[in-house]
């Protein structure tokens, strides 16, 4: 059972990063993520600072997407970060956020099909086979086998995370989903004939202070990227929903809170943070891991020993 840190620091600085490895290793914590955001410094050289003031701590990009970067370029950043930290490197893969369409002007329809390219590179490289086997170039850089984390809400992604992670990750989903999300990855991992991957649970909880208004933060970019049917379950049209793209990917996150209507606040924010109300939670749900998000590096250790306890 492990428990995972995930930052929501704004635009981490490296000296920000390093206090917060810093902490969440000390904290007890299994594992550090740090986001692949365009607009922010670039996440493989911050985990590369996280790896030189740490020991224990898995750390990985949480996630990292398969269009910004070609997949040559991204096996190359984990053989280099495996080379400063060894085995304590994840790879967390994702269909990226509505800026890689809304900003970069990339279309993300074929996401799990990407997803699945990266991943099978990745696990294709760490046998020896080369990068491309039509030209036979291969990586001159030691990789070696990192577990696959693979985030997502829709079908594609989870029947991705079921059919080729390790881990999967499911991130401020809603409450009514959940049953249904996790049942998707079971089914294609059987499907698959694989054990199914581990279920990381990382829930948007209301723990009160900074944390309310930021976990409403996350909420709205959840919203924006759950199906039609939830969208129209909570009060959202199509307008509304667009509205929503245009003031996020422009950076208008606090902005965006207003647009979200009580009915996705209350299926997203769970406003009890008992313990053992999320264990029964987490048991229903199959998860054998928490993941929480990292507001500020002072409450790590308490979010850490929190998530120690709903685990049991």
């Amino acid at each position: 059972m492990a428990v995972g840190v995930i930052s929501h620091l704004h635009n981490v600085s490296f000296a920000q990063v390093r206090e917060l490895a810093r902490a969440a290793e000390k904290a007890g914590a299994d594992w550090l993520g740090l986001p692949d955001a365009f607009w922010w410094r670039d996440t493989w050289l911050l985990l590369a600072e996280a790896a030189r003031v740490t020991e224990r701590i898995e750390i990985g990009p949480l996630v990292t997407n398969p269009y910004l970067r070609h997949p040559f370029h991204t096996v190359a950043a984990v053989a280099s970060l495996q080379d400063l930290a060894g085995e304590r490197v994840f790879v967390g893969i994702g269909a990226g956020g509505s800026e890689v369409s809304g900003a970069a002007g990339v279309s993300r329809r074929d996401a799990p099909k990407r997803v699945e390219a990266l991943a099978t590179l990745l696990h294709r490289v760490v046998r020896g086979q080369p990068l491309d086997p039509s030209s036979g170039r291969a990586l001159e850089v030691p990789l070696y086998s990192a577990p696959v984390l693979i985030a997502g809400r829709a079908n594609g992604m989870l029947t991705a995370a079921g059919r080729w992670a390790d881990r999967a990750l499911l991130w401020a989903v809603p409450t009514s989903d959940l049953a249904r999300s996790a049942a998707v990855i079971a089914e294609s991992a059987q499907a698959a004939a694989r054990p199914q991957p581990e279920v990381v649970w990382a829930p948007l909880v209301d723990h009160g202070g900074q944390s309310r208004q930021r976990v409403q933060t996350i909420a709205a970019y959840s919203v924006l990227n759950s199906g039609k049917d939830l969208q129209a379950r909570w009060g959202l049209d199509r307008s509304m929903i667009d509205r929503l793209r245009e003031i996020l990917v422009g950076g208008g996150a606090a902005a965006a809170q207003n647009l979200v209507p009580a009915a996705a606040l209350d299926d997203l924010i769970i406003r009890d943070p008992s313990p053992e109300r999320l264990k029964a939670m987490a048991r229903q749900l199959g998860a054998s891991s928490i993941a929480l998000p990292a507001f500020t590096t002072d409450e790590v250790r308490e979010r850490v020993k929190w998530a120690r306890e709903v685990l049991g």
